[in-house]
């Protein structure tokens, strides 16, 4: 990648001496942005450009060339790269719009495109992207001006769509923030956003990375590399609507929704996914300020109005407002000129018009060991602004004394705004709501660092007998038969409640004296979806008079004409009923998924998602996750469930989906979880092995 940032000489082709020729404005903003390079112009019609020769073609440029742009009709786009790789330029920009995002019969065109490239061992961006801007050494492509406007600083901008990226451009210079490289990938046809990732984790101008997508090239690899940086990532991932529907025969297949795996994969991979604009600049800004080491902040305000704005966001956020001592609101109490305000956390200073209080006040609250961080709200008129900034500056020295946050929202004249963030080195927020938001941030870059600390532990598997049972099944690929299932289960350790096949009356009542009434009685095909709704189980069965009865009814309503095969079970103990599942999706691969079970798991829609392998701390967090987890802590004087044998169960069942790739879905539903100490049994289980993956 480091050529498509630091060539030391850029051809810009599809370049005229027209006013309105895109190619020309390529070169403007390379003048401007006072590229030190060599630029060539090359365009069909010749001519001069600012005193340099247009070559007709850039087999005429003299000497080697490192970078090539190309701003031409989309058809001339592969001859174009002829020329390049014949020139020996392996490293190209395409600009041109005019490809599958334009019409879909243009897959020829961009196959010609990527068969030329591999000819020729040419990478490139694009195509229909506005280029790459390097504020290092003044590399600036895109069409549009932009020139030497463009503050340096820390922060990458990587985003699908050009508009979008020029917009967070507009962002970063309305919040006085820096920006280090710049890069519109556009369709991503050759070069995408695993690889450009890869490139700004390691360079040293390059602190934050913000990313915009549309789609995700290669999810898997994402997260592989996001996991290897020790630098925050934040991706504003759009176009979120589910996939297709389609009709699901697990309960696993219609839970995960696309953009659910997206959400579960970052926050695997340390991504902090973002939705808004604003939230990823209040996130930026606030990597500037120590990290929140907790959850209590103290609020101060001048206004009583923006207090309670301000606690109401903090409670959003789950921030927690500790009570301040008797002794510390009277040294307050003292300087108002009426007490006609109760003072509290929130502090309401309405009364108080001393500003350099305020920093005392401030300061006294970071010392006290119980607050984690301030949050202070500052409106102030035309006639304060040299001690309100002054203000900000003091907080400033307070924030690196104690290296603890201050979140600072101004509420003033919009210009005046504009000058403090232009001339105050310090982060400012403009309402109360994004200063409790940005606070929060910084509390989860405590999470985002800890995500880096936790490997993924080998288990104790039968890999052997779990091979010999998938190989079979690919013979005839679709849904295993239970007893399948249940032994792919116990190959892996995922606890199952005792078990016995059966294929007759009386292979079944000796299958249940084996284990003992009451017994429970399912049919073992694979075509019944919810065997339930269509009586294939029959539960609690007390002896084998029973027991016949119900193997014989089951027989004639679905198998009247072969042996009839049936599982007996065990009669579990109640418990919590929990669902286990596994999924390959097409971008991020093996996942594993948990939720409350049984006949609730669809109407609840409470579960929780994870790429496969799992931690033991990942395994942990989802039961924590899930939004009825107060049901596994103990309700009512119910014992606590057995977390950690779920937790234990749904790593075994991520490695088993992990190690074998013809594995489509799993669906552990029940999955019946004990009180703590007592483990966890899977009741039922259905698994689809698929000579194609991701499933179908």
């Amino acid at each position: 990648m480091e050529k498509f940032f630091y060539p030391e000489s850029i051809a810009v082709i599809g370049v005229s001496n027209s006013p309105s020729n895109m190619g020309r404005m390529i070169v403007t903003n390379l003048m401007n942005a006072r590229y030190k390079g060599l630029i060539y112009s090359v365009g069909p019609k010749g001519g001069v450009l600012f005193g340099q020769s247009i070559r007709n073609s850039v087999e005429e440029i003299p000497g080697p060339v490192d970078l090539a742009v190309i701003l031409t009709p989309a058809k001339s786009i592969p001859a174009i790269m002829d020329q390049c790789g014949r020139k020996g330029i392996k490293r190209v920009v395409i600009e041109s719009s005019g490809f599958t995002e334009f019409k879909e019969d243009r897959k020829d065109l961009e196959a010609e495109t990527l068969r030329t490239a591999q000819k020729w061992g040419i990478r490139f961006i694009g195509p229909n992207g506005i280029g790459i801007i390097n504020t290092d050494n003044g590399v600036s492509l895109p069409f549009v001006p932009v020139g030497g406007e463009i503050q340096s600083g820390h922060v990458a901008v990587l985003a699908q769509s050009g508009g979008v990226g020029l917009s967070y451009l507009n962002f970063l210079r309305a919040e006085n923030l820096g920006l280090s490289k710049f890069v519109s990938m556009g369709n991503k046809l050759n070069t995408d956003e695993s690889d450009l990732l890869e490139y700004l984790i390691n360079d040293p101008q390059t602190h934050v990375i913000i990313v915009y997508l549309e789609d995700i090239k290669d999810g898997r690899r994402l997260v592989d590399v996001a996991r290897s940086s020790s630098k925050p990532i934040l991706i504003h991932k759009a176009n979120v609507g589910e996939a297709a529907k389609r009709i699901a025969a697990s309960h696993t297949a219609a839970l995960t929704s696309d953009d659910k795996v997206v959400s579960a994969a970052f926050r695997q991979a340390g991504i902090i996914r973002v939705k808004r604009f604003q939230t990823t600049m209040n996130y930026v800004k606030v990597l500037s300020l120590p990290p929140l080491g907790g959850s209590r902040l103290g609020i101060v305000s001048r206004s009583g109005g923006h207090a309670v704005i301000a606690a109401d966001a903090c409670d959003q956020y789950g921030f927690t407002l500790p009570s301040f001592s008797r002794e510390f609101l009277s040294s307050i109490e003292k300087h108002f000129r009426a007490s006609v305000i109760k003072l509290d956390n929130p502090l309401d200073l309405g009364d108080l018009f001393e500003l350099p209080l305020y920093v005392k006040i401030v300061d006294s609250m970071l010392s006290m060991p119980d607050v984690d961080g301030v949050l202070l709200v500052h409106a102030y008129t035309n006639e304060e602004k040299e001690p309100s900034r002054n203000l900000i500056r003091q907080v400033e020295g307070l924030v690196k004394k104690t290296q603890k946050p201050v979140g600072v929202c101004v509420v003033t004249a919009d210009s005046e705004i504009s000058y403090v963030k232009r001339h105050i080195d310090y982060p400012i927020f403009t309402s109360p709501e994004e200063a409790a938001e940005a606070l929060y941030l910084s509390y989860m870059k405590e999470w985002w660092s800890k995500v880096h600390e936790d490997p993924v532990l080998p288990i104790t598997a039968d890999k052997d007998r779990a091979s010999d049972i998938i190989n079979a099944a690919l013979e005839n690929p679709g849904w295993l038969s239970m007893a399948q299932g249940f032994r792919l289960l116990d190959a892996y350790g995922v606890s199952t409640i005792a078990w016995r096949e059966a294929h007759n009356e009386e292979s079944a009542v000796l299958a249940a004296e084996d284990l003992g009434y009451p017994v429970v009685l399912k049919a073992d095909l694979p075509t019944i979806l919810h065997k339930t709704e269509e009586g294939a189980v029959r539960l609690n069965i007390p002896d084998s008079d029973e027991l016949r009865k119900a193997y014989n009814a089951m027989s004639a309503k679905f198998s009247p004409q072969a042996p009839f095969p049936a599982i007996i079970q065990k009669m579990a103990s109640p418990g919590r009923e929990m669902i286990l599942g596994a999924k390959r999706d097409n971008q991020f691969g093996p996942l594993v998924i948990l939720g409350f079970g049984g006949i609730f798991v669809e109407a609840l829609d409470d579960i929780t998602i994870r790429l496969a392998p799992i931690t033991r701390r990942e395994s942990l967090d989802m039961t924590q996750e899930l939004k009825g987890r107060a049901l596994l802590s103990g309700l009512r004087g119910q014992q606590p469930a057995d977390v950690n044998s779920l937790a234990d169960s749904l790593i075994r069942l991520s490695h088993l989906v992990a190690d074998f790739p013809a594995i489509s879905e799993v669906d552990i539903n029940p999955f019946m979880l004990q009180s703590e100490g007592e483990g966890g049994k899977a009741l039922d289980v259905r698994i689809k092995v698929s000579e194609q993956c991701p499933s179908e």
